[in-house]
């Protein structure tokens, strides 16, 4: 049977962390966390007989999809152009020849469509690494959650 979000009824959901001591005796009842990947609710169901090993569960609360994105950023007194290379509802990671620097808040931009504005996030660089930084979403501009909902569910289509 797949599962499925209570609040949207998408099936692409993804088991999250156990967040405190509640979640851990639920998880003795095959009771765990999951996470829509869509429209980000967090909610527990019964998985009767399955057991997640806490070494190999990932920490990201969102599973990345791949993506070749055009993108700008601004923040401070650092600002660029790059390619994300693969994206989620939680975050990004982003390609640029710009030295960025971890810590540091950004506004992204993502050019989805030459229809569109682009959709508009104020993120934070959690981790650079070459040419390559990890973002972390923040806040959108407004319908800019609702858009990169809809540029998810494109993005799983075409996998699928």
């Amino acid at each position: 049977m797949e599962l499925s979000c209570p609040r949207c009824g998408k099936d692409f959901v993804r088991r999250t962390p156990r967040e405190g001591t509640l979640e851990q005796l639920l998880s003795l009842a095959y009771i765990y966390p999951f996470r829509c990947q869509l429209c980000t609710h967090r909610f527990r169901s019964m998985e009767w007989g399955k057991r997640y090993d806490k070494q190999t569960s990932e920490k990201r609360q969102y599973e990345r999809l791949a993506s070749n994105i055009p993108a700008s950023f601004s923040g401070g007194d650092q600002e660029g152009n790059g390619v994300v290379t693969d994206i989620s509802m939680g975050g990004c990671g982003l390609e640029t020849d710009a030295s960025l620097t971890e810590g540091a808040l950004l506004e992204l931009r993502l050019f989805v469509s030459d229809q569109q504005p682009p959709i508009t996030a104020e993120s934070v660089v959690r981790s650079v690494r070459s040419k390559f930084a990890g973002l972390q979403f923040l806040r959108f501009q407004p319908e800019g959650k609702d858009r990169l909902s809809q540029l998810i569910r494109e993005l799983i289509s075409t996998r699928r």
